[in-house]
């Protein structure tokens, strides 16, 4: 028996279920239904770029001992497993590099959870690009309303969860019940199901238990939809409810930030892809290194002083890193290998990057400090050399953000990046091409299943 919440509360749980199953692709503004394909895009190099990484070899070896049925697969190998533990898998893939998207205002991942887990229910039955692509922005959509809820002011949500772990489960849930033809009964159960299964802390996250966090979201969401068609039930008033998911998260949950515009106005357009393979909060930081870099390429450093954003200082405040984990969130290592090799992509969340002797001292010699007026997509770096000259760079509004986004080539560039370090440039172009070309595909699995059914092969 559910507790009733009061009249005045918006029916949070009920409006979310409605949007995802009545949705129709002509109610999507074409800037809107754009996103599809290049979320699509960015997640599946995501995938193929970190398929091959320990993290997710460890977790397909215990996927392969614990699995059902082998009937999905997993990305860049030849092994299938289960729908839940393919979803569960190859959303590790999507997370290990720490290149997904990121919903600014929340710093939610959304769509490594949802695409994990509608990659797994496309192989169960055929799925049309153009059913998969609405069901994959649906998906982000309801997953970036339910964070909004948890973090737009009067909301207060601890800075130690980890959003996507709290509400990826929801949004890949969505999309599912989407694909499955949930009713409202069904659709709403299959959110509570999912967010009574939202988990996941920050202090996880410079090791591989921070990659299983997504993951999880995946697996839950998906296995949500499927218990809810099959008859689960949840109360109707899971996210809004006194004992709810809302209140439990959030310090005044903001219901009605959460269905401002539900349907008119798309959180999906909040939504931005990586240039850098590390915490967005660092991005500003690398942007000006890199510029002041390239202006004064192979001079000798003395002293680097930062100024940043206090959520940066506050996630990404690992001044030594021990391995490529801790890298991915050390404002302090992004720094000094931007400045001191002029890039920062992959190659520099490497060990023999992290374990350079010039890295590693220059790490030392960098004050960071916080500053309460800079937003989140602003840094300010000040280098001083060692003959006494100064160079100042000031980001306003980083690379990668709402203001300043990747553009189509852009994302294909790093896409073709990411997959070239599991498929041939050949392979890479045709998949690219046929990933912009989602609306026009009879069958999701079927054009997919080539590139991703490949024998294991590292590349480091």
């Amino acid at each position: 028996m559910s507790v009733a919440t009061d009249q005045a509360t918006p029916a949070v749980t009920r409006d979310l279920a409605a949007f995802a199953i009545g949705l129709r692709p002509g109610d999507l503004p074409a800037e809107v239904s754009r996103e599809a394909p290049r979320a699509l895009l960015n997640i599946l190099g995501c995938m193929l770029g970190g398929c091959d990484e320990p993290v997710v070899l460890a977790t397909l070896a215990a996927a392969q001992r614990w699995s059902g049925a082998p009937r999905a697969s997993v990305i860049g190998h030849a092994a299938r497993v289960d729908v839940l533990h393919a979803a569960l898998v190859n959303a590790v893939s999507s997370a290990v590099l720490v290149f997904d998207d990121t919903h600014w205002g929340t710093v939610l991942h959304p769509s490594g959870p949802v695409t994990a887990a509608l990659l797994a229910a496309a192989e169960e039955k055929p799925v049309s690009g153009l059913d998969f692509g609405v069901a994959l922005l649906v998906g982000i959509e309801v997953a970036c309303r339910a964070a909004v809820m948890l973090a737009t002011p009067p909301a207060a949500c601890s800075n130690g969860f980890s959003m996507t772990g709290l509400v990826g489960g929801i949004g890949a849930a969505a999309a599912v019940g989407r694909l499955l033809g949930l009713d409202q009964e069904e659709m709403e159960a299959a959110l509570g199901t999912a967010a009574a299964q939202g988990a996941g802390f920050r202090q996880t996250h410079s090791s591989m238990a921070g990659y299983l966090v997504p993951a999880q979201g995946a697996r839950s969401g998906l296995m949500s939809a499927m218990l809810a068609k099959d008859g689960f039930t949840c109360s109707p008033h899971s996210l809004e409810g006194p004992r709810g998911f809302g209140h439990v998260f959030a310090i005044r949950p903001n219901f009605e930030a959460a269905l401002a515009g539900l349907g008119t106005r798309f959180e999906v357009l909040s939504n931005s892809y990586k240039p850098y393979p590390c915490g967005v909060v660092i991005h500003p930081i690398i942007d000006a290194c890199l510029e002041i870099a390239a202006a004064a390429s192979g001079a000798r450093i003395d002293a680097v002083d930062i100024e940043i954003n206090p959520l940066a200082i506050e996630l990404t405040n690992q001044r030594h890193p021990a391995d490529e984990r801790e890298a991915q969130v050390s404002l302090y290592h992004w720094a000094a290998a931007a400045l001191l090799r002029g890039h920062a992509g992959i190659a520099e969340s490497q060990m023999v990057v992290i374990g350079d002797p010039s890295v590693a001292a220059l790490r030392d010699r960098i004050k960071a400090q916080a500053r309460a007026d800079m937003s989140r997509q602003a840094a300010v770096v000040r280098v001083r050399y060692v003959d006494g000259s100064r160079r100042e760079a000031n980001v306003q509004v980083c690379r990668g953000s709402l203001e300043h986004p990747m553009s189509d080539n852009d994302l294909a560039g790093k896409f073709v990046e990411l997959a070239g370090r599991r498929l041939d440039a050949a392979a890479a172009s045709s998949l690219l091409d046929q990933c912009l070309a989602l609306e026009r595909q009879r069958d999701v699995a079927a054009f997919l299943q080539p590139f991703f059914n490949l024998a294991a092969r590292r590349h480091h």
